[in-house]
């Protein structure tokens, strides 16, 4: 069963359809209880502020440090992947879950948020390059855990992978079958 955290944002609608034409059970979970789960996802849309004081209201925040710290399978979607990192200019002074080193910063491009289709590039991994569906402001220009990158007025990374632990900028459940090909794959990781 995958867990798909529900804390208030996001397009958790979406997600469970994506996995539903899987054939993969989910369960919507409001409350931090994970212990019947064997994969957590946390999709996103809103703000990195919103989405972490929520998070740590509901008590989210270090169940899923724990989760991730035991290296049990986790997918980050949009602000699901902002997270994990220290902080954002989003919203200074508000702290992300630090799993991951850096801050996400406000895209440098003509027009913002980036709003469409772009091509993903990976390295080394089980996945194929493709077109994915992005809806962001904000991004990850680097880190030692990038996996995937893409550009929009400059590059950035759009994917990350340490074990167990998968996040992506972009959305899976909204990229047609390519992005339900990249479920795919990360449940038979």
């Amino acid at each position: 069963m995958i867990g798909i955290v529900d804390c208030g944002s996001g397009n958790i609608a979406s997600v469970r359809l994506a996995f539903d034409r899987l054939g993969v059970p989910t369960d919507i979970r409001t409350l931090p209880d994970v212990s019947d789960l064997q994969a957590l996802v946390l999709p996103g849309q809103g703000r990195f502020g919103t989405v972490m004081n929520a998070l740590t209201e509901r008590g989210w925040d270090d169940v899923l440090k724990g989760w991730i710290e035991a290296d049990r399978k986790f997918l980050g979607i949009c602000v699901g992947m902002q997270v994990l990192f220290e902080g954002s200019e989003e919203d200074p002074g508000v702290s992300g879950l630090g799993m991951l080193t850096g801050t996400v910063k406000r895209l440098r491009a003509p027009k913002n948020p980036m709003m469409g289709w772009a091509r993903v590039c990976w390295r080394d991994s089980i996945f194929s390059d493709g077109s994915a569906f992005f809806v962001n402001g904000y991004a990850v220009a680097k880190s030692d855990v990038c996996c995937a990158t893409t550009e929009y007025g400059e590059p950035f990374c759009c994917a990350v992978q340490r074990g167990h632990m998968f996040a992506t900028q972009f959305h899976p459940e909204k990229s047609g079958k390519w992005g339900q090909e990249v479920l795919r794959q990360w449940i038979n990781s």
